[in-house]
């Protein structure tokens, strides 16, 4: 469904002419909760950065970290902290310069220890916040995949923005329902070439049996 057909359903489910201007409103709602509360595969993003001083800036569609690590000279991920483990680091290090080992989140920075002693290449590895749509983006993996999303997540907001009472708890219901369906794909997708296979203890009391993924 493109950004024009989503406008469209929206208004012919409204039966409403008066509400172009705040359309847009809705869709926005719809996508402001969905990066709260997506994080799917077709989120994560990598982008490539230099790290040369204490602080990186993120990228601007930065939600949350999966990975970070050092592509250049020795391949090493760095380990994620707290700003006040940082900080213990530092002092019991003298803060001396060096490669970076750790790494926190502080405001739309990453901030490094040991802070650099010199240029290094940094993949980040993250959940980037859903493409909006817009006039010029006019779709998105939500939007061609799971229309049904996009439109009961808007009809729910329009309602609530209009006080229909009555109408809020049915469109809401089907948003959760398409999102949940939308969770569940997602799922299947990224481990469906998985098998389970039981793990073997070799030592100890027996225990209940443990299982991983192995994409064998």
């Amino acid at each position: 469904m493109t950004y024009a057909e989503l406008k469209t359903n929206i208004a012919s489910y409204l039966n409403r002419s008066d509400l172009t201007s705040d359309i847009d409103m809705f869709i926005d709602n719809t996508e402001g909760e969905l990066n709260r509360r997506l994080r799917t595969k077709d989120m994560i993003k990598r982008a490539t950065a230099t790290a040369d001083s204490q602080y990186l800036s993120v990228p601007s569609d930065w939600m949350e970290a999966i990975n970070v690590e050092i592509t250049s000279n020795n391949f090493r991920p760095l380990f994620q902290q707290s700003i006040e483990s940082l900080d213990i680091y530092r002092q019991s290090n003298n803060n001396v310069a060096g490669e970076p080992i750790y790494f926190a989140l502080v405001d739309d920075s990453i901030e490094l220890a040991p802070t650099p002693d010199t240029s290094y290449t940094l993949q980040l590895t993250y959940y980037g916040s859903i493409d909006a749509l817009s006039d010029s983006n006019t779709t998105n993996f939500v939007s061609t995949g799971h229309p049904d999303v996009y439109l009961y997540g808007a009809l729910k907001h329009a309602s609530i923005f209009l006080m229909e009472d009555e109408r809020v708890p049915l469109f809401t219901a089907q948003f959760e329902k398409a999102l949940e369906e939308m969770r569940l794909e997602q799922e299947r997708a990224e481990f469906g070439k998985g098998s389970l296979l039981q793990r073997r203890r070799t030592y100890g009391k027996a225990r209940k049996n443990i299982y991983y993924w192995n994409n064998n």
